[in-house]
């Protein structure tokens, strides 16, 4: 369990401005050091961990945790968007997340990425909304705000581990030489197609959740519960 402040958590989100490709970088642990206290240790300790293991046996759990993210983050919209006043939307956002479940392809990932832009979009609409937003209760605002600052560290702390899984399966493609790297990338399909995508969600996803953090702070809304959350 990780032990961390607001403070830091709104810092972690400044992570915003790096580009996708950046993000997907094995390096990318090191631009979280000093950001969240602790957690560049966990980045690097999972990053390690993907490197040690082999692409083919790391895939699993680098696909497998990024369907559990983008559930989170489907969950994490729902509450927002109830907690803005589109309570139709919101609950089918929070119905789809707890459907998320089982095995999921390229097109399901694919179809899920797409889905989380558009509430994305939905989202960020509403809160610049100014009239909308004086309707908006303050107390539900800011419950709402804590799940998805959950979301946001724990991909965060994901991203860096997904660059060093690319990286393995990346030298591993290479060694299987001329005639077997194409039956390397098929099999590393799932993988592959993770590490193309997930930084640019990712990055969308922080994006609106920074613009959460500015229109909260204009209209005096305040994060219940979200200092010294466990993550």
């Amino acid at each position: 369990m990780l032990r961390i402040s607001l403070v830091s958590v709104l810092v972690t989100l400044t992570l915003a401005s790096v580009t996708p490709v950046a993000m997907a970088m094995p390096g990318f642990g090191d631009a979280m050091k000093g950001v969240v206290p602790g957690a560049e240790k966990s980045a690097d300790a999972e990053a390690d961990g993907a490197t040690q293991l082999s692409a083919a046996d790391a895939q699993d759990t680098i696909v497998t945790e990024f369907n559990e993210i983008l559930r989170d983050v489907r969950f994490a919209q729902g509450a927002m968007l109830i907690a803005l006043g589109k309570k139709d939307e919101g609950n089918a956002a929070q119905a789809d997340a707890k459907a998320m479940s089982g095995a999921c392809d390229n097109k399901c990932t694919k179809e899920a990425i797409a889905r989380s832009a558009e509430l994305d979009g939905i989202i960020e609409s509403a809160m610049t909304d100014a009239d909308a937003m004086k309707d908006v209760s303050k107390e539900e605002a800011g419950k709402a705000m804590l799940p998805w600052l959950k979301a946001g560290v724990r991909t965060a702390l994901y991203i860096p581990k997904l660059g060093a899984w690319g990286k393995s399966a990346t030298t591993e493609i290479k060694d299987a030489g001329l005639m077997g790297a194409a039956k390397m990338k098929k099999k590393f399909s799932q993988g592959l197609f993770i590490a193309t995508n997930a930084p640019g969600a990712a990055q969308k996803w922080f994006t609106t959740i920074k613009l959460a953090r500015d229109v909260f702070k204009k209209n005096d809304i305040s994060y219940e519960g979200a200092n010294d959350a466990d993550f």
